[in-house]
């Protein structure tokens, strides 16, 4: 019996749906709960500038990056605390977002097959290589070849990183904590399967749940815990488990089977199966909502099952193409999909559309909540610049107020009074922390040579540049600032 291994799979954006089935149910308007704002971030699906706007405002932008991003595959993980968003792009490599900033940084000297962050800053990633990576926003500042072949890994919030990998017919699930290099606690689980089929079922597995690490290896579903990484669950399912979508808290989990037409319900604090949700027919891969309220369940063709999470009943049938972005639960339930190169937003409850997006599926879309994109003191490091239109040339890349400084000095005279003209220099940062502006000098290498960094007066405070040059023309400033991979801009003179 072959063997299928998926993980509790919990996003922090989600869902699109259609009116192709409208089972009744109230009409109500849905209702977005109280909290920090929810925002949805857009950018387009071949890569470009990232925008932000609050929902269900779509049409007002609050903020856009400064840099455009590359064609994104899936969002990894968000931290609210630093404004850090980790994703991976379509060619495996590791992104990272710095929406405070605006600023994006693509790791090209590895790709991975295998992603994790617990805070979107510090990036784990298994690299072709086999290794283990971490890309920290200082750089990559730590490698690790593990001891057996790795499949899966998850990031913790105390910067310690889980890994599971396979040895003989047994899942092996270990620890280690950058910078060290040996693993500090382990544990096994014995599956029945031959070591190649574990291997090729673990790449499937998605990140941890709360204090929880969920998996399905062939019949079971197992569990640690990871602060001390003990057994926490070990459930026979009967068939192979081919998804797992786990309730925000971790205290429900809804399984998948091959072969089945129903999710089976299993609780952590009973160790069994408690229940089950009947389907329309079997489902390939599940996605639940951040809040816990609807799981979508993708079926055969482009059919998804709407199941409510109230009632453990499918609402109904939604006719969407299955994404690493789409179908998503909005904010308020709504439920996003496609349809053409639209995206759709369906009544929760009823499914009928709600609001039509068009050109929206042209979009990679992700949903958080999130109060960063308000406007901060101005005596705060950094304040938030909101931004109503898309960067048009390298000038454009950055805020207006970082820009006005920069402007401001961005000619200097010679001893006679002359300014200095015909010489470019590309500008990257212009910072109020100069620990931070050193920080991005360090990751910066072009032709090698990294920036330097200048200082200047504004208002009282000292603004800190991290520049490289003066080149003697433009093209030559261009060419150095896009083989840096940062975002930059470029001014005539010499800081």
């Amino acid at each position: 019996m072959r063997t299928l291994l998926v993980s509790a799979l919990v996003l922090l954006a989600c869902g699109c749906a259609d009116g192709s089935s409208r089972p009744s149910g109230a009409d109500a308007s849905p209702s977005i709960p109280g909290g920090p704002d929810p925002i949805v971030l857009r950018v387009p699906r071949t890569g470009g500038v990232l925008s932000a706007a609050r929902y269900p405002a779509l049409d007002t932008t609050l903020w856009r990056s400064a840099a455009r991003l590359p064609a994104l595959s899936r969002i990894v993980a968000f931290g609210p605390d630093d404004g850090y968003l980790a994703a991976v792009d379509t060619s495996g490599a590791p992104v990272r977002v710095d929406l405070r900033l605006g600023t994006v940084t693509t790791v090209r000297t590895d790709t991975v097959t295998a992603i994790s962050s617990a805070d979107g800053g510090s990036i784990f990633g298994l690299t072709a290589e086999g290794d283990i990576a971490r890309f920290t926003p200082s750089g990559g500042d730590w490698r690790m070849t593990p001891p057996l072949p790795a499949q899966a890994l998850y990031a913790q919030p105390d910067g310690s990183l889980i890994v599971a990998g396979a040895r003989g017919d047994r899942v092996i699930v270990w620890r280690v904590r950058p910078p060290q290099q040996t693993i500090s606690d382990s544990v096994s689980f014995p599956v029945g399967e031959d070591e190649s089929a574990i291997a090729g079922a673990l790449t499937q597995t998605a990140a941890a749940v709360g204090d929880r690490v969920f998996a399905g290896a062939g019949e079971k579903v197992l569990a640690v815990r990871t602060r001390d990484l003990g057994k926490a669950l070990e459930v026979g399912m009967g068939d192979p488990v081919r998804a797992i979508a786990a309730t925000p808290s971790g205290d429900r989990l809804f399984v998948a089977l091959a072969g089945e037409d129903v999710l089976r319900i299993v609780d952590r604090f009973q160790e069994g199966i408690t229940g089950k949700v009947s389907l329309p027919g079997e489902a390939r891969e599940v996605r639940m909502d951040p809040l816990g309220r609807v799981l979508l369940a993708r079926g055969n063709a482009d059919s998804v099952f709407v199941v409510s999470l109230a009632s453990d009943e499918v609402v109904g049938v939604v006719r969407t193409e299955w994404r690493g972005d789409l179908p998503l639960v909005l904010p308020d339930a709504g439920i996003a999909i496609t349809r053409g190169e639209d995206v759709v937003f369906a009544h929760p409850r009823t499914l009928q559309d709600m609001k039509v997006i068009e050109g929206g599926a042209n979009s990679f879309w992700y949903t958080l909540r999130w109060n960063g994109f308000r406007p901060r003191a101005a005596g705060l490091d950094q304040p938030v610049q909101f931004r109503t239109s898309a960067p048009r040339d390298s000038s454009d890349l950055v805020p207006d107020s970082l820009r006005a400084a920069a402007e401001s000095t961005s000619v200097r005279s010679d001893t006679a009074g002359t300014p200095v003209v015909g010489q470019f220099t590309v500008s990257f940062a212009a910072i109020l922390d100069e620990a931070q502006a050193r920080a991005l000098a360090a990751r910066i290498r072009v032709d090698g040579q990294t920036p330097r960094i200048t200082a200047s007066e504004r208002d009282g405070k000292t603004l800190y540049r991290v520049v490289l040059g003066p080149y003697p023309s433009r093209a030559e400033a261009e060419r150095v600032a896009r083989a840096s991979g940062q975002s930059y801009w470029i001014f005539e003179g010499v800081p």
